[in-house]
């Protein structure tokens, strides 16, 4: 089997991309997707381009977390008058029945998702290796994420995991956990004891969300404490082991067909 192990929200924080820094030097971290819409995009990204022969490094199309980078003006659908996106529970709040639970305009979101896009180009003279989605979703945003890795010439992660040749294990988080109760994931154990029979497959595919915690990362994200769950997990010796006794081979969304 080919794993490809991602953690998801590079540059979400300062303390979450020094994390994911760690996961790749010390752990089986080989994909990572960007967050350029932050305000320390280009502190983060000047950290990790000793890596980027080592990690296929793409981009987390956000709609939830952080500022707009079109602000108010532009796409008022997604964002308060100061440009902050609607969190995803102020997203989900807005999907009634009479919307189809779906209130996202299609022509705001894709242009703010192509001017994510954009940022990251401006950042690192290069497209992103892949697209994937952050947080809230609808099937608008899955479009416009579609349509959007099809303009770039780029994999969309959300298509990857749906293929019959792609395992992935059962999630270990829970939505709206505390963070002393995301302490208890065991994303490890998820991991290694494939109760979801990756090692059948040719893909094996793993999303965590590695990271330190700081400030502010209490603020913008419910995903705070799992992240340092998460590192532990990737880092861990009996993880190296696992892949070694299976023979599995890392690799990355650069290699995937």
């Amino acid at each position: 089997m080919k794993l490809l192990v991602q953690s998801d929200d590079y540059g979400i924080t300062r303390a979450a991309a020094a994390g994911v820094i760690h996961s790749i030097r010390n752990g089986v971290i080989r994909n990572t997707g960007f967050f350029s819409n932050m305000p320390w995009a280009e502190e983060c990204a000047e950290w990790i381009r000793p890596y980027l022969d080592q990690i296929a490094f793409g981009i987390d199309l956000n709609a939830s977390t952080g500022c707009s980078l079109l602000g108010y003006d532009k796409v008022p659908n997604l964002c308060h008058e100061d440009g902050s996106f609607f969190t995803s529970r102020e997203n989900r709040a807005m999907d009634t029945e009479e919307n189809n639970f779906d209130h996202v305009n299609y022509e705001q979101v894709y242009a703010e998702f192509e001017a994510q896009i954009e940022r990251f180009i401006e950042i690192m003279g290069r497209k992103p290796d892949y697209i994937h989605g952050h947080a809230y979703g609808t099937k608008t945003t899955d479009r416009a994420r579609k349509t959007l890795a099809d303009k770039y010439g780029v994999i969309y992660t959300g298509d990857f995991r749906k293929r019959d040749d792609v395992g992935s294990p059962e999630t270990w988080y829970t939505m709206g956990a505390s963070p002393e109760e995301q302490l208890k994931n065991r994303p490890l154990e998820t991991i290694i004891e494939d109760k979801a029979g990756m090692l059948k497959k040719e893909y094996g595919y793993v999303v965590t969300h590695c990271g330190y915690c700081d400030m502010e990362l209490f603020k913008l994200s419910s995903f705070n404490t799992c992240r340092a769950v998460d590192l532990a997990a990737v880092t861990d010796p009996r993880m190296k082991a696992w892949i070694e006794e299976n023979n599995i081979e890392l690799t990355d969304f650069r290699s995937v067909k």
